[in-house]
């Protein structure tokens, strides 16, 4: 956001309002850009994604990376293949699934799970979380 108020295209890309996992483009003459809506007179502003030596497995943090500045209003190529909630064999997108993570359900059922299995370790590891009454 910090990035669109410099250029000016704060007001103009907004971007995602509601967290929802959808992934967004828009097919304007023969380029899709990754936004909601393309102004006639200033396109977004395109950034490109460089994971450098990082593994990039399905679910990885920098695609939860992503997932943020695209949502945040900037325009990165991108598709749903290696988001939380992607199923390979069967080629979809599971958007609840992905909605989940970014909401962090899966560290509740985890929580959960070692509240359950082992109390003294989820005291340990949940202190902040537990004083905090999450």
């Amino acid at each position: 956001r910090r990035l669109l108020q410099e250029v000016g295209l704060d007001d103009v890309y907004e971007g995602n309002t509601e967290v929802d996992g959808e992934v967004v483009s828009t097919e304007v003459g023969k380029k899709t850009y990754y936004v909601d809506e393309v102004d006639e007179d200033r396109r977004p502003f395109r950034a490109l994604l460089d994971v450098g030596c990082k593994t990039t497995s399905t679910g990885c943090r920098i695609f939860g990376a992503l997932k943020g500045a695209a949502d945040g209003g900037l325009d990165i190529p991108h598709s749903e293949k290696r988001f939380p909630g992607y199923d390979r064999d069967a080629k979809e997108y599971d958007v609840d699934m992905h909605r989940e993570r970014i909401f962090g359900g899966h560290v509740g059922e985890y929580m959960e799970y070692l509240e359950e299995e082992d109390n003294t370790k989820f005291q340990e590891q949940f202190a902040t979380y537990i004083e905090k009454d999450v």
